[in-house]
């Protein structure tokens, strides 16, 4: 019935077209650039006194559709003169290049009369928080600390530098939230390209859509997505960055771009990592004799070591008649991490490690108008070539202070009850192709082909017992989606369905063969409408979303630590999501306030759960996420800022199943999911000082907060004795940042958690304290 009435929905649509199209307009083109002959992107250009507008791309181009007649193309922008030219529009035209000029005096004031392309993400119809990375390229900030002050997003983490993090969005984490480099899944990149080591520099910004995800995406995600956008408009620049910091962290980075005349592009972006991590904990050292733990003493993690280096090139060719850009490009990373701990401090590792190796090919290719005007087709793809080591055959066994005994060979690893040298060999493709025709000014359709195919072969020297076979999991996901743009652009509209499909071949030594396979539908829509234009939005979607389970689910991981559940059922879950936005510049004064309502209910949850010594994923029954969020902003001039965002969300255990033999329901019914935050917020005070000694630098103070609620480790019903919780934090950081040359020469200074309070994400694992970093940045263009 539902999908009947999504299809009745979008027939009725499309036969209201022609209401929304006129027939009548002519189209006007051009180009804007600044007084330096760069191409102006998100200029303002409209016909005075009318309500036809629109904004540059990032060429500088803009297209206008009217009724012939006489008007004033009026040209805007931040920071910039505005230009008034009269125009005869009687036919299809090309308007001379305008060129505008750089308004010193005007840099001083709030201005709104452009959008940058942050403004024109967030105003979607998808509820989206578009951040953007510009003002943290002179922090050491890693994405993952980016994301975690972000509106809605928790990033939880067992340890300092490469240590295993949960992101969570919404109420959704793990799997449920899929991660994107410019719409590649970033998993395919392997575990030395994840959120916790990427540098700032090297994106744009980042999109976070909660809740619905544009098709063109093409992931199973199923509470919303993240993408990694970096800058492809740039030219020729090179960005290189250094930071040292406490417990002898170093990152280092270096961006560059280089495009001809000709059109041809070299991108390299390069990266490394390298900590101790050998941060001060609370631990106690048990007496060799009688096994009795002493007094609580600071110690330091002596096996925490993480080193990680990645670098990325492309080559390829822009603005060809063949394509828009066509990119080849390769990916060569590495890592190694030290294990400190197991699961909590009270099992000390000190000689366990994990590593992997990666070689990614990729292509990235785009171009407009293929084959017949208004049809653009995309197509990214790459494929990873890696090893993974898991590594446990030592027979010490550890306390804090970094002593160990010998146990004998047969006692088994530092982590496992058997020695583990567990190898996996990795291959797997993802691919994403879409195909969008505009139909007219007002209408658009998108087709979207998203292929994830895995396969691995594992060896464990230590086992006789291994798979024979190669097991592999295929995904295939289909999209089509339907957008309107209504009522002079007041209105925006989008409908998509997709089709998922699943299938694998894996085979266990209990059960032989199993073949997975799935096939469902999911659908949603979205809607967004300017109550008053350009200052008040408000917005709506929803989604009947599924997410396929992934590789690691299913086959587990050799049986080091997960077992594997080729039986696993696809999660579903019902998004919705209403939300709003204002902004208003009052002369020197500027107001934006944001927030949002959320809903989720959601079924066969897949959790892990104990299974013997170890883990296995299963599917739970129903869970029920409902949470508000919000967003304040306010800026004086140029050189003050504050911002201020909260989240707060209930995780219930909707499972009504009656007790066996009985009429009594589950005692967790309706009780709220344990071991998941509820509430938490952050807030930031920036001071910007322009020409403090010379015309061109810039001195920027920044101020934060982090606040996190505290929450139970186990269901709120069980005995007072049992609730451990992690409890309530406040922690407090500064940088300082100058700037000289216009931005090419920068040196920052940080200090994260000042007065040093301690950090959990979880029960009884302790996280850095207070730290600092140096960071010095070059950047040229």
């Amino acid at each position: 019935m539902q999908i009947k009435r999504l299809l009745i929905l979008m027939l009725v649509l499309l036969a209201s077209i022609q209401g929304f199209s006129q027939s009548s307009k002519v189209n006007l083109t051009g180009v804007i650039l600044t007084d330096s002959g760069q191409p102006a992107e998100g200029v303002s250009v409209a016909l005075k006194g009318t309500a036809y507008s629109t904004l540059t791309n990032e060429k500088g181009e803009y297209e206008l559709s009217a009724e012939p007649g006489n008007y004033v193309l009026s040209v805007t922008y931040v920071g910039y003169k505005s230009k008034q030219t009269k125009i005869n529009l009687q036919s299809n035209q090309t308007a001379p290049s305008i060129s505008i000029e750089e308004d010193m005096a005007a840099l001083d004031e709030v201005q709104v009369t452009g959008k940058t392309k942050v403004q024109r993400v967030r105003e979607q119809a998808f509820n989206i928080t578009a951040v953007d990375l510009k003002q943290l390229y002179n922090t050491s900030a890693d994405l993952n600390q980016v994301l975690n002050k972000t509106t809605g997003v928790r990033v939880r983490e067992s340890g300092g530098m490469g240590s295993a993090f949960n992101f969570s969005l919404n109420g959704f984490s793990g799997d449920q939230v899929k991660f994107f480099l410019d719409g590649i899944p970033i998993d395919n990149y392997g575990s030395s390209f994840t959120l916790n080591n990427i540098p700032v520099n090297m994106a744009e910004r980042i999109d976070v859509y909660k809740g619905v995800v544009p098709i063109e995406l093409g992931g199973d995600a199923l509470g919303g997505a993240v993408n990694i956008v970096t800058n492809k408009n740039v030219n020729h620049y090179i960005d290189a960055s250094y930071s040292f910091g406490s417990f002898n962290t170093h990152k280092a980075a270096i961006n560059t771009r280089f495009t001809s005349k000709k059109g041809l592009v070299a991108n390299i972006n390069a990266f490394a990592n390298y900590s101790d991590n050998s941060y001060k904990v609370d631990a106690s050292i048990p007496d060799s004799f009688s096994g009795v733990y002493g007094p609580i003493q600071k110690l330091k993690h002596f096996h925490d070591g993480y080193k990680q280096g990645t670098v990325m090139a492309e080559v390829g060719v822009k603005d060809k008649k063949y394509a828009d850009y066509l990119l080849i490009g390769a990916a060569v990373s590495a890592n190694k991490k030290e294990i400190q701990q197991g699961t909590t401090m009270l099992r000390v590792v000190g000689d366990a490690f994990t590593d992997s190796q990666n070689f990614v090919p990729s292509i990235k290719y785009k171009k407009s108008n293929l084959f017949t005007k208004d049809l653009t087709a995309t197509l990214a793809a790459s494929y990873n070539i890696a090893q993974e080591r898991t590594v446990d055959t030592s027979s010490a066994r550890y306390d804090w202070s970094g002593h160990y005994e010998i146990k004998s060979y047969e006692s088994g690893g530092e982590i496992n009850t058997v020695k583990t040298l567990m190898v996996f060999d990795v291959k797997s493709l993802q691919s994403n192709a879409n195909l969008k025709y505009d139909l007219n000014e007002n209408n658009s359709f998108a087709l979207n082909y998203t292929y994830l195919g895995y396969k691995r072969k594992q060896d464990n020297e230590y086992t006789t017992t291994d798979i024979p076979t190669e097991p592999y999991i295929n995904k295939n996901i289909l999209g089509l989606s339907y957008s309107l743009s209504a009522l002079e652009k007041r209105l925006s509209y989008t409908t998509f369905a997709k089709m998922l499909d699943l299938h694998g071949e894996i085979m266990t030594q209990e059960n032989g063969v199993i073949k997975p396979s799935f096939n469902d539908l999911g659908y949603g829509t979205a809607a967004a409408y300017f109550v008053i234009p350009e200052e008040f939005q408000v917005k709506a979607s929803y989604e009947h979303a599924f997410r396929l389970p992934s590789a690691i689910e299913l086959l587990g991981d050799g049986g080091v630590r997960i077992n594997p559940n080729p039986t696993l059922e696809p999660e579903v879950s019902d998004n919705v999501n209403l939300g709003f936005a204002y902004k208003k510049t009052y002369k020197v004064h500027s107001f934006a306030f944001e927030g949002n309502l959320l809903y989720r209910k959601a079924n066969n949850f897949i959790q892990p759960q104990l299974d013997g010594n170890k883990s296995i994923n299963v599917n739970f029954k129903n869970i029920q996420v409902t949470g508000i969020d919000g967003v304040i902003h306010y800026g004086y001039k140029q050189w003050f800022t504050f911002d201020l965002n909260t989240t707060y969300q209930k995780t219930l255990n909707m499972d009504d199943t009656l007790l066996p033999g009985t009429n009594q329901v589950n005692y967790l019914y309706k009780t709220q999911v344990p071991n998941v935050p509820i509430f938490y917020g952050n807030a930031n005070l920036g001071f910007y000082f322009k020409n403090l000694k010379y015309t061109d630098d810039l001195f920027t103070i920044n101020l934060s907060t982090s606040y996190a609620g505290s929450y139970y480790l186990n269901p709120p019903t069980l005995g007072k004795q049992n609730k451990k919780e992690i409890p309530e934090q406040v922690y407090y950081s500064a940088s300082l940042a100058y700037s000289l040359k216009n931005g090419r020469y920068n040196i920052a200074l940080e200090c994260f958690d000042i007065t040093d309070v301690k950090l959990y994400d979880y029960y009884n694992v302790q996280k850095p304290g207070r730290s600092f970093t140096l960071k010095l940045r070059y950047f040229f263009m």
